[in-house]
């Protein structure tokens, strides 16, 4: 597929693979320019058959993928994405243990939508973090407030960490790094990311190896009273133990776009299912996003 990319499946299946996975080459060249050297060498994607029970799942050089990523519109082609950045956070740097998996998953998630805001706009990336968002807030209702498994640190005293399993990880982590990259600036918080990658360089970290390693590098970066100031609004220990979304008024994901998938959803409730809003052609407009906004304004109200 590429210089140093390639995927493997049924021969059935390789035309379709190799149309909706066509531009893989492209996603790894972009994520390398944000997070720095790719080093595993060739980077292969191997679509399994349906009983795959996973969407994908990183391995250095070879990525297990489901076939259910191939669709024909590439709107599932953040998993190949997402897959990608697990060689820098997943691979090259790992979690040291089940309660610090948000240290592979929001990492890998932020830079993920940091490739699909390069390659398709920033709003897109966006509209992907609302989703996110609208998930998260799901299963941390779903486990409970009172429960651990709704912060990025559960405490599993034991017990099987499959059963911990949720979006907290991805989509909370992702906001911390949002939330981190809001406070110091886009160009600043891509230079840390660079900054951690390095530091912990094919070792298997703790939550307390990032909070250090972010530490060491806004104190090497900053004048002491504006490092203060950073290191006092981090709130780790909030971000981090607390199993609930955190002010998330701070957190704006809303776009243009969004807007119009929930104002066209509102007007269809509006009307009752009498009639359908005189704009309704917008619909056929909406990319697959999109229109999962549209549907879940409608299922919510």
């Amino acid at each position: 597929m590429g210089r140093r990319v390639g995927v493997i499946t049924e021969p059935s299946q390789m035309e379709n693979v190799a149309r909706e996975l066509a531009d893989m080459e492209v996603l790894l060249d972009t994520t390398e320019l944000y997070i720095g050297d790719y080093i595993w060498g060739n980077y292969t994607i191997i679509v399994l058959p349906p009983s795959f029970p996973m969407g994908g799942m990183e391995n250095p050089l070879l990525t297990f993928a489901s076939p259910t990523i191939i669709v024909g519109d590439y709107s599932q082609v953040y998993v190949a994405t997402h897959e990608m950045a697990h060689s820098w956070t997943g691979n090259t740097i790992t979690c040291q243990n089940w309660e610090s998996f948000w240290l592979n998953e929001g990492f890998t998630v932020f830079i993920e939508r940091k490739v699909s805001g390069y390659l398709n706009g920033k709003d897109f990336a966006l509209v992907e973090a609302q989703l996110g968002n609208t998930s998260l807030w799901g299963d941390i209702q779903a486990v409970g407030l009172d429960n651990t498994y709704a912060s990025v640190h559960p405490i599993l005293n034991g017990d099987n960490p499959d059963n911990s399993f949720t979006e907290v990880p991805y989509e909370k982590g992702f906001q911390i790094l949002f939330y981190l990259e809001q406070m110091i600036g886009e160009g600043p918080f891509r230079q840390f990311l660079r900054y951690y990658v390095q530091k912990n360089f094919l070792t298997s970290i703790t939550y307390i190896e990032l909070q250090r390693t972010w530490g060491q590098w806004v104190e090497e970066n900053y004048e002491p009273k504006e490092a203060n100031a950073i290191l006092a609004a981090t709130e780790w220990n909030t971000w981090i133990f607390k199993p609930d979304l955190w002010v998330p008024g701070q957190l704006d994901f809303s776009t243009p776009e969004g807007q119009d998938a929930e104002e066209l959803a509102m007007a269809y409730i509006a009307l009752n299912g009498t009639a359908s809003p005189p704009n309704y052609a917008d619909y056929f407009s909406f990319y697959s996003n999109l229109k999962v906004i549209f549907y879940e304004t409608l299922s919510a109200h």
